[in-house]
């Protein structure tokens, strides 16, 4: 059974992690730059994820089971920029970047994949006032701060993980892990080392990611096998 990782560039780490050799499946990966969760309930987006990905993974493949690494962009640019353009709350626009992203997960679910994998977006690098870089550069119409950006992705993902147990999907995620309990933000040593790479760093952040995977592989090898046991003894 091979995981699918599909997303926008932070999938850059599973891919990175499956290079090493850590993730114990074998890997598939598609990767849209500037994907967005949102974005998924709009066939005409800019970036055209919706029918990217709809391409590569339906109709459903039988040895296959996707993972889904989205909400980054969202969390930390297109929620506060389409609250103000649109003159709503960030939380009506928080609400809608989830629900198009398990519109999808029910899409894959409903066209024939048994499960799929949940993960939570990636948390927010770029520092307050920081205005080089590419991304951030793009960014700066926003101006919420860091900590408010690290805010709205721990609410998304637990509204994420909330609806993957609700579909009885597995979920993953590694922000606990690397938050600074000092500043709430993400810890130094998950930044990329360049400081122009919005990304979280490749080699820490794709060890855990890999780990979360390989534990979700652990234990749907453990069901498999109580469930060929007699009375799943």
């Amino acid at each position: 059974m091979t995981w699918f990782i599909f997303g926008d560039s932070h999938i850059g780490t599973f891919k990175y992690a499956a290079e090493q050799g850590w993730i114990a499946r074998p890997c598939a990966f598609l990767q849209v730059a500037g994907a967005t969760a949102v974005g998924l309930r709009n066939p005409n987006s800019q970036t055209n994820a919706l029918e990217a990905f709809a391409s590569a993974l339906l109709p459903a493949k039988l040895d296959v089971t996707p993972v889904m690494q989205l909400g980054e962009v969202d969390c930390g640019f297109v929620i506060w920029w389409r609250a103000a353009k649109l003159g709503e709350s960030v939380a009506s626009q928080l609400e809608a970047s989830v629900d198009a992203h398990l519109a999808f997960a029910d899409r894959l679910l409903r066209e024939g994949y048994a499960s799929l994998v949940l993960t939570g977006a990636s948390l927010p690098t770029i520092r307050d006032g920081q205005d080089w870089g590419a991304i951030a550069n793009k960014r700066s119409e926003v101006t919420a701060s860091l900590a408010d950006r690290t805010d709205l992705t721990l609410r998304y993902n637990a509204m994420v993980r909330a609806g993957a147990e609700a579909r009885n999907c597995p979920f993953i995620d590694i922000a606990p892990a690397i938050l600074d309990p000092s500043t709430g933000t993400i810890a130094d040593l998950y930044r990329a080392d360049d400081p122009n790479d919005h990304h979280l760093h490749n080699a820490r952040a794709g060890r855990l990611w890999a780990d979360a995977l390989n534990r979700v592989d652990g234990a749907a090898r453990s069901a498999d096998v109580q469930g060929a046991l007699p009375h799943g003894r």
